[in-house]
């Protein structure tokens, strides 16, 4: 085979799924997938965070028992840089991996590299060169949390879009303004590269990976499997509206929110949310701002936006489905409500969620406790970050 022919088969079979598969009806309707197995190498650098590890794992295992009609589509393997091959968590749990990164043989399907807070400045040589050539030969690469320090710091990330967990984002931006850093989505992808905000997000990168593989339909089935709340798109924010007001809130006040997220669809007036929690409405207005920080009328729109944004993110619903079901009158009045704390319309959300949000005009809301720090760090990062990106625009057009 000639030379130029090798290479261009090289280049093409980068971006070719290292899977074959067939569909065939089983008797309840599914569709069946006969699977090649993925080998998915999982990098620690120690000491790590557990989940950051443990989280994607699971997430494969699941798919693992659930995909694939009988087969396993997943080979998973954990290397690490320690030469006795110990990784050591942060919350005192020790695992083996299987071998040493630079035993692996053979070229991975997927490679996802996991460290703790301390590798963030660390300089390998030999471990950045390993990666970059893992970039340039598989079919996807990704880091979970700090991890994105080290494809930063090998020059993987230049040019490219990327995020890491928001109490770092800042010193991301700053470190390297050749990354258009975005602080706020819990994964981003640019190319064959991943990043994500790390802990439970890792989780939500390796749904994604399963999602890309084998289909919606496979991912929600793991997801449901490990009983998670919410399977996040990687343009969802970093930190929830629920989440924060669930910081500071007593027992009673945290089952109103659980009812009033339930309820949307109706129209929620302070009497009735006052008449749950047996107060009148003036004291409950009262203990409601002490509580959350914010009015009640505020904070049900914050719901309803948020609500919304899942609705345009994940399924097909049109506008006025989605106006209906989190409780706007009306499609303009939905329409309002995301100008004004979202910066675009709906239309314009569902169309760009996944891309860049620094320049958007999104606000934080009023709430105390740590999470409104969360936001607050995540606000001053995503300015950061919008410098960086004019940075790289500027390099580019002088280039």
């Amino acid at each position: 085979m000639p030379s130029m022919e090798r290479r261009w088969l090289t280049i093409v079979g980068r971006f070719l799924p290292q899977v074959s598969f067939g569909l065939a009806a089983t008797a309840d309707g599914e569709e069946n997938l006969a699977v090649m197995r993925k080998r998915v190498v999982l990098l620690a650098v120690p000491p790590v965070d557990e989940l950051d590890l443990v989280g994607p794992v699971e997430v494969f295992g699941t798919a693992n028992r659930l995909v694939g009609g009988g087969r396993t589509p997943y080979r998973v393997e954990v290397v690490t840089t320690a030469r006795d091959r110990r990784i050591d968590g942060e919350c005192g749990l020790s695992l083996l991996a299987h071998r040493h990164y630079q035993d692996v043989e053979s070229r991975a399907d997927s490679v996802l590299v996991i460290c703790g807070v301390g590798a963030r400045t660390m300089r390998d040589r030999a471990l950045f060169g390993w990666l970059r050539r893992v970039a340039e030969t598989t079919r996807r690469l990704g880091s979970v949390c700090v991890g994105g320090f080290l494809l930063a710091e090998a020059g993987i990330l230049d040019g490219r879009r990327a995020t890491v967990h928001w109490r770092y984002a800042r010193e991301f931006a700053d470190r390297y303004p050749r990354v258009a850093v975005d602080p706020r989505p819990t994964w981003v992808q640019d190319g064959n590269i991943y990043t994500s905000a790390g802990i439970s997000a890792g989780i939500d990168l390796a749904l994604a990976w399963v999602e890309e593989d084998f289909g919606t339909a496979a991912a929600l089935k793991v997801a449901r499997e490990l009983v998670l709340f919410l399977r996040r798109p990687g343009g969802q924010d970093q930190v929830s509206v629920s989440l924060e007001a669930q910081a500071s809130c007593t027992k009673s006040m945290h089952e109103l929110q659980v009812w009033m997220a339930d309820h949307l669809d109706l129209s929620l007036p302070v009497d009735t949310l006052a008449e749950r929690v047996a107060m009148s409405p003036r004291n409950f207005a009262r203990v409601f701002g002490q509580e959350f920080g914010t009015t009640p009328g505020r904070y049900l729109l914050q719901l309803r936006v948020e609500a919304a944004r899942r609705f345009l993110e994940q399924t097909d619903k049109s506008l006025t489905q989605v106006a209906i079901a989190c409780g706007f009158r009306s499609v303009d009045v939905m329409r309002r409500a995301f100008l004004r704390s979202m910066g675009t319309t709906p239309l314009g959300y569902r169309r760009h969620f996944r891309t860049a949000a620094t320049g958007s005009r999104m606000r934080s809301a009023a709430l105390h406790g740590p999470l409104a720090v969360a936001r607050g760090e995540i606000a001053r990062a995503a300015r950061v970050a919008t410098t960086s990106s004019r940075r790289l625009k500027l390099g580019v057009v002088a280039i």
